[in-house]
């Protein structure tokens, strides 16, 4: 498979560290050695999920590896252009309406060295998008000191091999696909901090959100304040108006934040609002930016979910964690997470691998369907039409 950079790239490819970043990296992959045993014995972290081995042949990976290489010139952004498919129902069915597959660590190439649970690979982000149905990523975010930018991939030395190492790649991959298929439903980024909390928070910030609008003008997003509008919070825009329709959002982008720590609150200011910010940010009932929620066992937060859902809320569950569920093709969490009706259900397993029964497809998908509290008359085919998605 070819490497995923959109034709619109003018990034160059640069595969090696900082000696700072190497040196974090390192102390990353001796915490991490204390609990190989239990890594390899199969049992999963918060951080890793495994998978069976897929085989990497044929991908392009880049990787910590000896050959360096410049930083490259930051992208430049592309305008939107709103597709001009006829939905029937794009007036009256609404973002949280879809049930959509998602992967987790999206960017994720099984690594050279024999550790069981992460020995799986994803296709680059178009083919996700393009063969297997995915419509919302997981990109985990590492700061890289030397090229002052952001970069993508799981644990630094262990497990860093990624079919998009710089964060503008992952972006302009999935923006090249976008603007081929303008049709689409939103598409949702999460992206998880992969690094401390600190006295950088702001400068890391507005890293982000640059090197987000570095490909995507502004009307490409779907923002915070898309939401709110007029309310005093976000939880309240949710509750007064919901979210826009699928026509508002045919074709544009979400983001949102996996933390709880630090990090999230400073982009929150304080756990107070994320007024003027582009990505949305994992909340808990009780917070005033309440919009979107992560709850990843469809099993043991059935209740939560249930009651995000009635909120109007998006939730993201996993319809896998642990490389046991995949051998033995244990699908109980699987088909809890799809009956949850939460619209994002995570999988390291998009589509077939050799020797392993276990994928995820949502049913009736086109490639998504509509979630149970979608209004009367809704079809897959009015989320997402495959007739629909050509320019």
């Amino acid at each position: 498979m070819p490497n995923d950079l959109s034709p619109h790239t003018t990034l160059g490819r640069r595969d090696r560290p900082s000696l700072r970043a190497r040196a974090l990296a390192a102390l990353v992959s001796l915490v991490s050695l204390v609990s190989l045993a239990t890594l390899v014995g199969g049992a999963s972290s918060a951080c890793s999920t495994s998978a069976p081995a897929g085989g990497d042949a044929g991908l392009t990976a880049t990787d910590a590896g000896d050959a360096g290489g410049a930083c490259g010139e930051k992208p430049k952004p592309l305008a939107f252009v709103k597709s001009t498919a006829s939905y029937p129902l794009d007036a009256t069915l609404r973002m949280n309406h879809l049930q959509a597959k998602a992967t987790h660590n999206s960017y994720h190439v099984q690594p050279t060295s024999d550790l069981v649970d992460w020995a799986y690979s994803h296709a680059p982000l178009a083919e996700q998008l393009d063969k297997q149905g995915v419509r919302s990523f997981e990109l985990d975010l590492h700061w890289d000191d030397e090229c002052q930018r952001y970069e993508v991939f799981h644990i630094g030395l262990l497990d860093d091999r990624t079919t998009c190492r710089v964060f503008t790649d992952c972006l302009l991959a999935l923006r090249g696909w976008s603007s081929a298929h303008p049709g689409h439903h939103p598409v949702f980024i999460h992206l998880e901090p992969k690094f401390a909390s600190s006295a950088a928070n702001d400068a890391r910030i507005a890293a982000m959100e640059g090197e987000i609008l570095s490909v995507f003008e502004r009307p490409w997003l779907v923002t915070p304040d898309d939401v709110r509008g007029a309310s005093p919070t976000l939880a309240a825009g949710v509750a007064a108006r919901g979210w826009p329709t699928l026509g508002e959002a045919r074709g544009r982008f979400l983001f949102y934040l996996n933390d709880t720590g630090g990090f999230r609150d400073s982009y929150t200011r304080g756990k107070k609002n994320l007024d003027g910010r582009l990505v949305f940010a994992e909340s808990s009932f009780d917070d005033p930016f309440a919009a979107l929620m992560i709850l990843n066992d469809p099993i043991a937060s059935a209740a939560d979910i249930k009651k995000a859902l009635a909120a109007g809320y998006i939730v993201r569950t996993r319809a896998d964690s642990s490389p046991a569920t995949a051998r033995a093709n244990n699908t109980a969490q699987r088909e809890a997470a799809l009956a949850s009706g939460a619209q994002l259900v995570s999988t390291d397993f998009p589509a077939p691998v050799a020797g392993l029964s276990y994928s995820v497809v949502i049913p009736g998908g086109t490639p998504s369907r509509c979630s149970p509290g979608a209004p009367p008359g809704c079809t897959p085919e009015a989320i997402e039409d495959p007739a629909k998605l050509a320019k």
